[in-house]
C-alpha cells in the first residue's frame, strides 16, 4: 500500500512537474512575445552624428534587444527647438531633457509605476538615489544619464570645472607649482610672449566662451577661485544655509577687473564676444589657445582633435586655480546623480510598457559591458587569467574619434542611464579605467605631467580626496523657476544683463571699468535678482528638508 502510494505521489509530482515546465515556457514566450521588435524615436540635444547603418553596437542592441533607433539630433537653438515641439504637441517617443519645461508642458509620462512593474534593472541602478528623481509633484518623469556611481568609483577622468592650460606651457616653463589666479595669467602671458604664434596663427592667451548657454564659462569662474564648490547661480552658506547667488560679489568684481586689466594688455580674446560655440571648439583646436576656464565635456572634441593630429602637447590640464594661496580649492566633487537631465518617454510614445522593458534589458550588465567595452573578441578579449584587455590596434581605435563615431553608441550612453563606477565583477565600467589598460594608454606628456605634480591622473590633480558633499549639494540641479513666474523673469533679466554688460566690463578701459561695473550692479539689483535668491533659498530649504536623514 506505501509502495502504492509512493508511485502515485511520484506520477502526480512528475505531472505537476511537466504542468510547471509547460506553464513556465508559456511564461516566457509570453514574455518574449512582449518584447516585440521596435522603432524608437528619440530627441537629444546631444552634439553627435547619425549613427552609419553598420555600426556594429547598434546591430548588437537590435539583435538582443529588438530596438532600432531614429534619432531627431538638435540642430541649431534648443528653445526654439523644444518650442516648436510644445506648441505642436509633436512629440517622438523619448526625449533627452535637461531643464522642466518639457515636463511643465505636460509632454512626459510618469514613470515610477511602469519602472516598478517592469524594470528592476532601472530601479536597482538608481538604488538610494530613485527618490531624489521625484519633481515637486511627487513623480519621476526622466531618468537621469550621469552620476549614478555603482561599487567602487576608478575613474581617474577629470571633466568638471577647472581653469585649464596648455600642457606645453607647464612642461616649457618646469612644471611650476602654481595656485592662485595671479601666477596662472603670469605663467599664461609669459608664454604668449615668447610665443605670438602657434602653427603660424596669432597665438590666443584666453578664451571664453559665452555663446548661448555656455555663457556660465564668463559668470563662474570667481565661484571657483573664492574656494566655493560648484552651486550653479550661487554660494550656499554651509552654517546658515543662506542662498545668495555671486554675480555681483566681490568675488565676481575681483574676477572681472582682472579680465578688464588682461584685454587692456592684449591678452583676452575679444572674439569670445562674437563667436559661437563652434568657432570656440575650432580655436582651441588649432592649438593656440593657451587658457581657458570651462568643463571638459564642453570642449573634449578639440582636445580629442589635437591628440588625433599629433598635437597632444598642446591639449589642456586642469589647474585648481584660487584667488589667494590660504584658499583651498573645492573643484573637484564626489560624484553627484546629474539630477535635471536624462530621459522621458513622451505622452507620444507608441508603445511605453516595451520602451520601459527596452530599458530593463540596456541597463542589464552584460549590455552595459558591451555599450562601455565594444564587442567581445572585437574590441577587447580575456587573456589566460580571464582579465580583459586590449590590443595596441584596438585602444587606438578607442582613442579614435572618428573610430567611436562609427562603432560605438555613443547618443545611447549621452542620452540613456548609464553604469558608472565598476560592475559586479570588479572590473571598472569603463575598460580604459582598468590599470593595466590606464598604464598602457597613458600619454608620455601626461605621465611626466602627473610625475612632477606628485599624482597618477587629472582627478588626482585637483584633489586627491574631496571632501563629501554638503547635503544640499548640487544647487545646480535645482528646479528652474516656474515659466512667468517672478522668479523667472528676474533671472531671465539678469541673464540679459550679464551677456549685455560683462563683455562690456572686460571691454571698458581700465578707467572706466569701476563705472561700468556700478552701472552692472545697479541693474542687477533693478532686475530683481532677490526675488529668484528667494526662490533658490525656497528649494535649498526644501532639499535639506527632503534628503535629511529621517
Amino acid at each position: 500500500m506505501k509502495r502504492t502510494l509512493q508511485k502515485t505521489l511520484l506520477c502526480v509530482t512528475a505531472v505537476l512537474a511537466l504542468a510547471s515546465v509547460s506553464c513556465a515556457k508559456k511564461a516566457d514566450s509570453a514574455a518574449a512575445g512582449e518584447k516585440k521588435p521596435i522603432t524608437l524615436t528619440v530627441f537629444t540635444e546631444a552634439a553627435r552624428q547619425q549613427p552609419n547603418a553598420d555600426n556594429k553596437v547598434y546591430k548588437y542592441l537590435q539583435e538582443k534587444l529588438g530596438v532600432t533607433f531614429e534619432w531627431d539630433i538638435l540642430v541649431g537653438e534648443i528653445a526654439q527647438k523644444r518650442g516648436v515641439m510644445i506648441a505642436g504637441g509633436d512629440y517622438p517617443d523619448l526625449i533627452q531633457i535637461n531643464e522642466t519645461q518639457f515636463i511643465d508642458a505636460g509632454a512626459l509620462i510618469p514613470l515610477e509605476d511602469l519602472v516598478e512593474k517592469y524594470a528592476p534593472n532601472v530601479k536597482a541602478h538608481f538604488g538610494d538615489q530613485w527618490e531624489k528623481l521625484r519633481s515637486p509633484d511627487g513623480h519621476i518623469y526622466y531618468l537621469t544619464n550621469w552620476g549614478i556611481t555603482r561599487n567602487k568609483d576608478q575613474s581617474p577622468y577629470y571633466g568638471a570645472s577647472a581653469m585649464w592650460i596648455q600642457k606645453e606651457i607647464l612642461k616649457e616653463a618646469g612644471y611650476p607649482k602654481i595656485k592662485t589666479m595671479d601666477q596662472y595669467f603670469d605663467l599664461i602671458i609669459d608664454y604668449a610672449k615668447k610665443h605670438p604664434t602657434i602653427n603660424g596663427q596669432k597665438t590666443i592667451p584666453f578664451t571664453i566662451l559665452t555663446y548661448d548657454w555656455h555663457a556660465f564659462c564668463m559668470w563662474n569662474p570667481p565661484n571657483f577661485l573664492a574656494g566655493n564648490p560648484n552651486d550653479g547661480n550661487g554660494v550656499v552658506d554651509p552654517k546658515t544655509h543662506a542662498y545668495k547667488t555671486f554675480f555681483t560679489q566681490d568675488m565676481s568684481k575681483r574676477w572681472f577687473k582682472k579680465l578688464n586689466e588682461l584685454n587692456a594688455l592684449g591678452f583676452v580674446d575679444k572674439a569670445s564676444f562674437t563667436d559661437n560655440y563652434d568657432q570656440y571648439l575650432a580655436k582651441i583646436a588649432s592649438g593656440r589657445v593657451l587658457g581657458i576656464h570651462d568643463q571638459r565635456w564642453q570642449f573634449q572634441t578639440a582636445d580629442d582633435a589635437l591628440r588625433d593630429s599629433g598635437e597632444y602637447n598642446r591639449t589642456m590640464a586642469p589647474l585648481p586655480i584660487v584667488f589667494d594661496e590660504n584658499i583651498k580649492p573645492r573643484y573637484r566633487d564626489v560624484p553627484v546623480p546629474n539630477l535635471g537631465r536624462g530621459v522621458g518617454i513622451s505622452v507620444k510614445a507608441k508603445d511605453p510598457v516595451r520602451i520601459v522593458q527596452f530599458l530593463n534589458d540596456l541597463m542589464s550588465e552584460e549590455v552595459q559591458r558591451t555599450i562601455e567595452w565594444g564587442i567581445e573578441g572585437e574590441d577587447w578579449q580575456r587573456n589566460d587569467k580571464g582579465e580583459p584587455y586590449r590590443t595596441p590596434e584596438q585602444r587606438a581605435n578607442w582613442d579614435n574619434v572618428t573610430w567611436q563615431e562609427q562603432n560605438r553608441a555613443l547618443l545611447i550612453r549621452d542620452v540613456f542611464p548609464t553604469w558608472e563606477g565598476s560592475f559586479n565583477d570588479g572590473y571598472p565600467a569603463d575598460l580604459v579605467n582598468y590599470y593595466p589598460e590606464r598604464e598602457a594608454l597613458a600619454r608620455p606628456e601626461d605621465k611626466e605631467l602627473w610625475a612632477a605634480y606628485g599624482v597618477t591622473s587629472n582627478a588626482e590633480l585637483m584633489d586627491k580626496n574631496p571632501p563629501p558633499n554638503d547635503i544640499w549639494y548640487p544647487t545646480w540641479n535645482l528646479p528652474n523657476p516656474p515659466d512667468g513666474s517672478d522668479a523667472q523673469i528676474a533671472l531671465q533679466r539678469c541673464d540679459q544683463t550679464m551677456r549685455k554688460y560683462l563683455p562690456k566690463v572686460i571691454l571698458a578701459s581700465p578707467a572706466e571699468f569701476e563705472g561700468v561695473w556700478a552701472e552692472y550692479a545697479a541693474q542687477m539689483k533693478a532686475n530683481g535678482i532677490e526675488i529668484y535668491e528667494a526662490y533658490m533659498q525656497d528649494q535649498v530649504s526644501k532639499r535639506i528638508a527632503a534628503w535629511s536623514a529621517k
